[in-house]
């Protein structure tokens, strides 16, 4: 036997072998079609070695026909796999199988019945090419359609594996070129054998099969061709939720979903075969998590287009069926609308407890306070003169206009956490709304003797909503006339701040320390200071004040010194751009 039959039989046993292998995929359909191609394959390289072999005319047309029952389905076969592999079994269709039976069947018959018609070959002899001889065969007119169906199947094949290749990433792609380079050497050395350039006009299409060898078995045992589905598994992969990037044993960077680019925007068709620590500028603690082989689920923050996004990872072993690690599969996941969530729903209860203490500390205290003066009048009232009377209702009168104004502020304050004031900005006089506010608490400014100074033009406008706007000024203005000692001034001007118009509340009176100051618009545990007359405060005002201004598109602010003023500074937008100079 010679050395060209050798290695044609060499090349079938190993192709056999590859089918074998394959037989165990055979419960998906790109499994059976795989199958099934190597067999013809080998059929046809095992055929080819004794055809080249064989002496007489006989036993190489013997050989011939049984080479036929390879040949002719190899391009079938190839279509119908690279179909399935590349996620078109949608086109697998009764009549494509139908097509794809009928033409092999077809080349068949004409081959076979040859002798009676001569069309398929018109002539065909023995020639002798020094160490093996081979059928010299003249083609009729029934052998091209088998040409024809084989050229057309196969380009339609090798142009679904390019646009796997242009299109995607990872091991999918490695596996498409691979299977694509099994198939080049034959189909090209056939194309050179059909043109008769082929050397001594000897068709070595079967050695070129010795190359699909090599590639089919580098896709099955180093890719992992046909260990699952490939274009299921990339689909499931491309539309998981959850952020997943492949690393090799090396910690190369072998594939990703758009869910993880999404986390991480250095993602890209570049960093394949790179080392994951290409992520380092991003987050240096998964790294070591990656580094230690840390199974263990942590939590990170990163930046994410100039806001906080949480991610929530693991990394997990992949593992082959030796038990042996050979890379893994870092899974993320975004929790960042659920740690927001959660972050809000703690801020919320916390406000709630911080309600709950106004109502049960500041709103309970004036309460009490005046059930015991009415108690005290209504035992003593024939006792007391006028004068004792006339002052236990002024007291009574102060109480509850303290206990209004809070119980006013804690209404608003609930209704604007459940959304249900509506903002209408309109043109609003600065000067007649100050006078406005300033009337309605001169019962406590009588009371106190403070008087208020208005520094305003008359045609100062800003762009506001005219109830938020009264019940911030009515809450500063109490503030101020809180705290200001009997005969004390409180002072309201406006300036022009760019397009805003700035709305500036001082008074004389006692001041703020630091810590007071640093913690006036937000909930703390520094509770309010009483006024000079002891007035409750629970700074409830203050923080209605600061989320109205916001909501009208102002900004408010407030500075003080300890024991001898204080200063509010309300920043509205202006009704008109040339109001103030």
């Amino acid at each position: 036997m010679n050395i060209f039959s050798i290695l044609l039989l060499f090349t079938s046993f190993f192709i056999t072998v590859l089918a074998i292998y394959s037989f165990k995929f055979r419960g998906t359909a790109s499994g059976r079609y795989f199958f099934l191609l190597l067999f013809s394959v080998a059929l046809f390289s095992f055929s080819y070695a004794f055809e080249i072999d064989s002496q007489r005319i006989f036993y190489k047309i013997f050989w011939l026909k049984a080479s036929y029952l390879g040949l002719s389905t190899i391009a079938p076969l190839f279509l119908l796999f690279v179909l399935s592999f590349t996620g078109k079994e949608k086109y697998i269709t009764p009549w494509l199988i139908g097509l794809i039976v009928v033409l092999p069947i077809f080349t068949l018959l004409a081959n076979y019945t040859n002798e009676m018609h001569h069309l398929y070959y018109t002539d065909i002899w023995v020639k002798d090419v020094g160490m093996f001889s081979v059928l010299v065969l003249i083609r009729g007119v029934l052998y091209w359609p088998l040409i024809a169906y084989t050229t057309l199947f196969n380009l339609i094949a090798v142009i679904l594996l390019i646009d796997i290749i242009i299109k995607k990433r990872g091991s999918f792609r490695t596996q498409s070129v691979l299977i694509l380079l099994s198939t080049l050497p034959p189909w090209f050395i056939n194309a050179l054998y059909l043109l008769r350039e082929s050397p001594d006009g000897v068709d070595f299409s079967a050695f070129g099969f010795m190359f699909t060898a090599i590639f089919i078995s580098f896709a099955l045992f180093n890719y992992h061709l046909l260990g699952f589905i490939p274009i299921a598994l990339e689909n499931v992969f491309s539309s998981m939720h959850d952020g997943v990037i492949l690393l090799d044993s090396k910690n190369r960077i072998m594939n990703y979903n758009p869910a993880a680019n999404c986390i991480f925007k250095s993602l890209g068709k570049e960093v394949i075969g790179e080392n994951v620590n290409r992520l380092s500028k991003e987050q240096e603690r998964l790294l070591v998590k990656i580094e230690e082989k840390n199974n263990e689920v942590f939590t990170f923050s990163m930046d994410n287009n100039n806001s906080l996004m949480y991610v929530q990872a693991k990394v997990m072993p992949i593992m082959d069926k030796r038990d042996m690690t050979i890379g893994q599969a870092v899974m993320l996941y975004d929790i960042t609308e659920e740690t927001i969530s959660r972050e809000k729903l703690r801020v919320s209860n916390e406000t709630k407890d911080k309600l709950f203490s106004i109502v049960a500390h500041d709103l309970r205290g004036p309460m009490g306070n005046m059930m015991n003066l009415l108690t005290l009048i209504n035992e003593q009232y024939d006792s007391m003169d006028t004068s004792e009377i006339k002052e236990m209702m002024k007291i009574l009168d102060s109480q509850t206009q303290t206990t209004y104004r809070l119980i006013e502020n804690l209404l608003y304050w609930s209704r604007s956490q459940l959304g249900q004031i509506v903002r209408t900005l309109q043109n609003v006089k600065v000067k007649t709304l100050i006078s406005e506010v300033t009337d309605i608490l001169s019962p406590s400014l009588n009371a106190k003797e403070i008087s208020v100074e208005l520094q305003i033009d008359e045609d100062v406008e800003v762009l506001a909503d005219v109830e938020m706007s009264r019940i911030v000024f009515r809450n500063i203005l109490s503030n101020s006339v809180k705290y200001c000692n009997i005969g004390g001034v409180v002072t309201v001007s406006a300036h022009k701040k760019g397009n805003n118009i700035g709305i500036v509340i001082e008074d004389n009176g006692i001041g703020m320390s630091e810590a007071i100051l640093a913690s006036l618009f937000s909930w703390t545990k520094e509770r309010s200071v009483p006024g000079t007359n002891r007035e409750p405060g629970s700074r409830l005002g203050l923080i209605l004040c600061k989320e109205f201004v916001e909501k009208q598109g102002g900004s408010i602010s407030a500075e003080s010194e300890y024991g001898k003023w204080s200063r509010f500074t309300v920043t509205l937008p202006s009704a008109s751009q040339e109001q103030i100079s």
